[in-house]
């Protein structure tokens, strides 16, 4: 796929893997919609370098509200007239075992992870259908294929992410690609800023995009098969 005049609209991109994956597409020349939740700051800094590279907005977004998602998916369709790709990259962690976790631990996961990002994809796809090429790239995790202690919820809600992907490619039109980008642990403020960098993992985002990884719809892009290690 060639990014150029793209439209990309990606959630949770003020901040590590969704600021890099905008950055990274503006710089190959996509218009890319940049959101937030509670980091306007930050991401008005994500615009004014993205900025640099073509035309791109920054909206607030808060992918546990229907009515926030309808009015985000209006308003790129508003500016840009389309929407070529989405990125469901918004995501959060409660790092507790399951009797420590609140029920607004467990609901905040699973609204934020996995139910975010089914209504976000039900609403960009009657635009994205209409394109002749399209992309969906759902960012999970290794743990949405293996799990670990204290990440109970967590890897419930990036397991059924995965399932998400491969079911939503069987009803896909041919012309509209899904992946589920699958990063190990990389260096953002969720994780203490230990890992890879979040450049990398735009990198196998960009890539998957562009259809350079040899991955058929609905299958799995695990970042560490592609990353060079050493490069920031």
């Amino acid at each position: 796929m060639e990014l150029q005049d793209k439209v990309v609209l990606i959630t949770g991109s003020s901040t590590g893997i969704g600021k890099e994956t905008a950055i990274a597409l503006a710089k190959e020349g996509a218009r890319v919609v940049i959101t937030y939740h509670n980091t306007q700051k930050e991401g008005e800094a994500v615009l004014k370098e993205c900025e640099k590279y073509g035309n791109c907005v920054l909206f607030h977004l808060d992918v546990t509200d229907n009515t926030s998602i309808e009015d985000v998916v209006q308003k790129v369709i508003d500016h840009f007239g389309k929407i070529d790709i989405l990125v469901n990259n918004a995501g959060c962690f409660v790092y507790k075992t399951l009797e420590k976790q609140t029920c607004e631990d467990i609901e905040r996961q699973l609204q934020v992870n996995l139910r975010g990002a089914i209504l976000m994809t039900l609403a960009c796809l009657p635009y994205l259908k209409k394109q002749s090429d399209a992309v969906i790239i759902n960012v999970a995790s290794v743990l949405s294929k293996q799990s670990i202690i204290q990440g109970t919820v967590y890897c419930a809600s990036k397991f059924g992410l995965r399932g998400f992907t491969q079911a939503l490619a069987l009803e896909l039109p041919k012309h509209v690609r899904t992946y589920c980008v699958n990063p190990g642990l990389t260096a953002t403020k969720m994780t203490g800023f230990q890992g890879i960098s979040a450049g990398q993992v735009a990198d196998v985002i960009v890539a998957a995009v562009q259809e350079v990884l040899g991955k058929k719809s609905g299958e799995d892009v695990d970042v560490r098969d592609f990353v060079v290690r050493g490069k920031k």
